[in-house]
């Protein structure tokens, strides 16, 4: 069965290939072929559509496959856990990785961060097995983690969390600016509520 299909995979591509040329030689042996062989062409062109959908049906397998492994993996599984446990538009957490515009070393800081890589104190307490407490550095109350240390830490919440979230909406603000064509800076960290034009 591989050896029928791999002919007819290839007798279709030598098909297609003959299809798109207007060379004159290969009009005459287009013309030729379409009078003599046309229920051969057209049986290898069925065999060749369902080798597609064969071959489909693997990758998906495949794929289903590496993620449920991804998912068994106790460290590294953590964030696909995590996104499927809440309400988290999965497409979207993943479409920074897809874009390819930020730096090798930036898109393998936050990989390592989701996979809660980073030389935390529980990552060197639990993982590494070093003798050191694996309470947060700053608060002392709850488990270094990268969530904790992104979203959860009280000493944090007063100051850092609140200048990110105005990073945040400052970029929001230079964009809707934008949208609307209203006077702005070059660059969105350079902007200011107070420079927008109404």
């Amino acid at each position: 069965m591989q050896l029928e299909t791999a002919h007819a995979v290839e007798i279709t591509k030598l098909v297609e290939y003959v299809d798109r040329k207007e060379d004159p030689v290969i009009q005459s042996v287009r013309t030729h072929q379409h009078n003599t062989d046309s229920a051969v062409l057209q049986s290898t062109r069925c065999l060749k559509t369902e080798v597609q959908k064969e071959t489909r049906k693997m990758k998906d397998s495949i794929a289903e496959k590496t993620k449920e492994r991804w998912h068994g993996k106790r460290r590294h599984g953590q964030l696909p856990r995590n996104l499927d446990e809440k309400l988290v538009d999965i497409e979207q957490s993943y479409r920074w990785l897809k874009s390819g515009d930020i730096k090798g070393e930036t898109e393998s800081t936050l990989v390592a961060a989701q996979d809660q890589a980073i030389s935390t104190n529980y990552f060197k307490n639990k993982i590494l097995k070093e003798e050191i407490e694996s309470k947060c550095r700053l608060c002392k109350q709850h488990e270094e983690t990268i969530d904790h240390l992104t979203s959860g830490c009280p000493i944090l919440v007063k100051n850092e969390y609140l200048m990110r979230q105005d990073k945040v909406c400052t970029h929001l603000h230079y964009s809707i600016c934008k949208a609307l064509s209203n006077e702005t800076t070059d660059k969105w960290y350079t902007h200011t509520h107070a420079q927008a034009s109404v």
